[in-house]
């Protein structure tokens, strides 16, 4: 297929390249699979790289719509897509300036429960505007897509799953105990994890950057590992070192409290991993044969696992659903597509 070239200015990973997030994750495979398309990048933190087409936000929401509009018209800009929720506001300012926008919405932040009620109307309120108003609203999650598809019915949105990049699972010696792969965040809860850990004398490695928004949580979360046997931190890691990693571990957790599509999942279970998994729905449309799903509002980790023989076993199966379902070369096809409908 011969393509146009296109001009694509991203705006909203945390950080590019990325380390654990699920949204710079997928923004950064877009860039790395799409190599038809000439990528620009604003982050919220500042870059880990030194390249021209690689910039930090400036700070609030006036400014950096002055600052993205002047960049898109320089470098003449086809389509500004926003990869993260809370910038719905900032596309709708660009979308009144004449550019084309699209945004993704990777989970609902409405749905979280430690937001005031108000915050979460307000949230709520963003995702009606940018469903009604923006070129494209893409959700990768089905449980939000079909909310806001039978909501707003006479608009066209989008269902376009995350996908990985699939590399053969890596053999070699496994350690015990689980592994949690993601930002330590009140999302992902963080402390009710270390707790049930701590109270099941269960090994625990968390690997990932600690949150940056909330001073007060993410000292508690630093006392409680310091006073933990059982939970460790191991830090962060690079994206091309997490399969390495997902490798030397049999068993991985996620218990969020929200999520759009967790990639850290899909990651895990393309390297054979057994999984324990929240109880939510963008779990559960994974359809994922490996695992087990627990309450992540009275979380408890004891006597949740099978054997070792049937851990592998299933881990295999994992591994064999994640290559047939979550590809990332059917998301970036479908990404095309739908860019190429605005030009």
């Amino acid at each position: 297929m011969e393509h146009t070239r296109l001009r694509i200015l991203r705006v909203g990973p945390k950080n590019y390249p990325p380390n654990h997030g699920g949204v710079e994750k997928n923004a950064f495979l877009l860039v790395k699979l799409m190599p038809w398309a000439e990528n620009h990048i604003f982050t919220e933190w500042q870059p880990e790289i030194q390249d021209p087409r690689v910039h930090e936000l400036p700070k609030g929401i006036f400014a950096q719509a002055r600052s993205l509009h002047g960049y898109a018209r320089r470098n003449h800009i086809d389509i500004v897509h926003l990869h993260k929720e809370t910038f719905i506001p900032l596309g709708l300012l660009l979308r009144f300036l004449g550019h084309r926008c699209v945004v993704t919405i990777h989970g609902c932040v409405w749905r979280l429960r430690r937001w005031p009620f108000h915050i979460r109307i307000l949230f709520f309120a963003f995702d009606l505007v940018a469903c009604c108003l923006m070129n494209r609203t893409v959700f990768v999650g089905e449980h939000d897509y079909t909310l806001f598809q039978r909501l707003i019915p006479f608009r066209r949105l989008r269902l376009i799953r995350n996908g990985i990049e699939v590399r053969p699972a890596q053999n070699g010696s496994k350690q015990d105990g689980l592994i949690c792969l993601g930002r330590l965040s009140p999302e992902k809860n963080t402390i009710s994890l270390i707790k049930a850990a701590d109270a099941a004398r269960v090994s625990l490695d968390l690997y990932g950057p600690l949150d940056r928004h909330d001073r007060s949580f993410r000292k508690l979360v630093e006392d409680m590992l310091q006073r933990s046997q059982y939970v460790k931190w191991r830090g962060q890691i690079k994206q091309e070192e997490v399969p390495e990693v997902l490798a030397k571990y049999r068993v991985v957790i996620n218990a969020s409290l929200s999520e759009g599509l967790p990639t850290s999942v899909l990651e895990a279970a393309a390297q054979g991993l057994f999984l324990i998994l929240s109880d939510i729905p963008p779990h559960r449309v994974l359809r994922l044969p490996g695992c087990v799903y627990v309450d992540p509002c009275a979380l408890q980790l004891e006597n949740l696992l099978p054997d070792s023989q049937a851990i592998g076993r299933l881990g295999a199966e994992n591994q064999k659903h994640v290559t047939e379902h979550f590809d990332v070369r059917t998301t970036i096809h479908a990404y095309d597509e739908l860019y190429r409908e605005l030009l």
